[in-house]
């Protein structure tokens, strides 16, 4: 009972402290939930309205860009006069343009001033993404820094709507980045910090404890946003209210957890003990004992469900025990034991002490493979040698059995399977299929196979077909057992090998028959079982 009430103490304070950590998350969550949210949609909001206004600046610069592009559809010029109306646009707003230049087919760049220097774009980005896509209208370079005043800038490299006589194709505007790193600086909603990032900028750092991140995507600048970071402080409101109330709340739900443990050891404790104590009992050996089931309907239906399962183990117990008695008796039938014995009599008699030696060298290995000192599991190779022997005094004993051939390969003699499996098969196919034949001799096959779900047994004659009423009995599966095709001993070795296996496999094992003119087949799928077990309560629980 000590150890009882030390766990429940235990339990006690765990769930206090679960309870004072879940009411403090609780009124964290209400201030996140309604105060700061909304601040967060604001400030959003905020930042998408100026995202909106970068965004419509930038669309101006491309709408200009995109009626001089047009311009080459109504008129025929050369380099010099389209440089003219560059120029034009560059005067009219000089404070939203560095430079235009104009961009060749194969991405030279040249300027309105003969005396500055052309020069290739072909392996910038900007270019090459454009000669990659001719369905793209312009595109946006990365954050650039202007030779002559040293201004922040991007290219916007737009292609003309036809190209020049000396293959002009694109316009190359330098654009500043003044106007719109300024719009993205001043956002003063809060005591935050407004940055615009290019593609190739690193993303700020954000302490995620103590700061917030807003981000918004710029549409016409694919790849840049605006960044603005404020800290969590200001975004909340004060908490010294609602932390008086969670310290008042704590009191109180320490008061009633006290009297929770009161009600925990009266209804919950005392049943678990008794069943416990009851489950002690069991272990003793005593099987008429059951557990109360009363108390709480948790309680009351664990013991229930305790009750229920030991009647089942004791069900199958039961069941193994008949079974394994059955087997027992079934290993050594006194006549099959005297028939062989009258045979060796009759060969010694005869003076056919050869096969005498043989016949008792046979029954030897029957006799000491059956038995298997009492364990209900065997090698493989160990119960295809118990075949083997039975089968080899059967076809002195019985013509009809003409033909015998096994087959297992070496990789699967060391695995284990049940123990006497295969030996009231085989009979009832000598005994129902092979001696009821009288003008022809027969052929009796067992084969092993392996598989990676198990190994695959298999047992064959071409003997006397199954009748298929009889056949669909056999085949029959379920909670119930199938009933046999008679009540021969042969018959109740098929029903005492079935019960075997589910005691044994649960309903992992399987047996199926199948029979026609020309061949009846037993193939049984039994899984793998890990060597050494032997103990019968670890062979029922798999």
């Amino acid at each position: 009972m000590n150890s009882i009430k030390k766990k429940t103490i235990l339990i006690f304070l765990a769930t206090s402290l679960a309870l004072i950590t879940a009411l403090t998350l609780t009124i964290h969550y209400e201030l996140t939930r309604k105060t700061i949210p909304l601040n967060r949609s604001i400030t959003q909001k905020f930042v998408d309205n100026r995202t909106s206004q970068i965004n419509s600046w930038f669309g101006e610069r491309l709408s200009e860009l995109r009626l001089l592009a047009s311009l080459s559809n109504t008129h025929e010029y050369q380099r010099e006069s389209f440089f003219a109306e560059t120029e034009n646009l560059v005067a009219t707003a000089p404070e939203n343009y560095l430079s235009i230049r104009l961009v060749s087919k194969n991405g030279t760049s040249y300027s309105a001033d003969p005396i500055i220097p052309s020069f290739s774009v072909r392996k910038r980005p900007y270019y090459l993404k454009m000669t990659q896509d001719p369905t793209l209208a312009y595109t946006v370079s990365n954050q650039l820094i202007s030779k002559e005043d040293h201004q922040a800038a991007v290219v916007i490299l737009y292609r003309l709507a036809t190209p020049l006589a000396d293959e002009i194709t694109y316009i190359a505007a330098a654009v500043p980045l003044q106007k719109v790193m300024s719009l993205a600086k001043d956002l003063d909603l809060y005591d935050g910090t407004g940055i615009l990032l290019g593609e190739e900028s690193r993303p700020p750092k954000v302490d995620s404890k103590q700061q917030l991140l807003f981000t918004s995507e710029i549409d016409y600048l694919p790849n840049w946003q605006v960044n603005y970071i404020v800290s969590r402080g200001s975004l909340g409101a004060s908490t010294q209210q609602l932390l008086r109330i969670l310290q008042i709340v704590l009191v109180i739900v320490l008061l009633l957890l006290g009297v929770f443990l009161l009600l925990l050891f009266r209804g919950i404790l005392r049943p678990i003990v008794t069943l416990r104590d009851t489950m002690l009992q069991v272990q003793a050996g005593d099987k008429t004992v059951r557990a109360q089931e009363t108390g709480p309907t948790e309680i009351a239906q664990l013991a229930t469900a305790f009750n229920t399962t030991l009647d089942k183990v004791y069900e199958n117990e039961e069941k193994y025990r008949k079974a394994s008695l059955r087997v027992l008796q079934e290993q050594i039938q006194p006549h099959f034991l005297y028939n062989t014995l009258n045979t060796i009599q009759w060969q010694i008699v005869g003076g056919d002490l050869e096969r005498a030696v043989t016949m008792l060298e046979n029954l030897s290995m029957y006799l000491r493979k059956g038995l298997n000192h009492g364990d209900e599991l065997c090698r493989v190779a160990d119960e295809i040698a118990h075949i083997r022997s039975y089968l080899a005094i059967q076809q002195v004993r019985h013509e009809e059995l003409a033909e015998v051939s096994i087959h297992l390969p070496p990789e699967l003699a060391e695995k284990k399977m049940l123990h006497f499996l295969l030996q009231p098969i085989v009979e009832n196919a000598i005994d129902h299929g092979i001696r009821t034949q009288q003008q022809r001799s027969s052929r009796l096959w067992l084969t092993v196979a392996g598989t990676a779900a198990g190994l695959v047994l298999t047992v064959g004659n071409d003997g006397t077909p199954i009748a298929p009423e009889v056949l669909q009995q056999l085949n029959q599966t379920g909670d119930h057992e199938p009933p046999m095709a008679d009540s021969t001993d042969a018959g109740f070795g098929l029903l005492n090998v079935r019960r075997r296996l589910q005691l044994t496999y649960g309903n992992r094992a399987q047996m199926v028959f199948a029979s026609d003119e020309l061949a009846t087949v037993v193939t049984i799928y039994l899984p793998y079982l890990e060597k050494g077990v032997t103990d019968e309560h670890s062979l029922i629980s798999r």
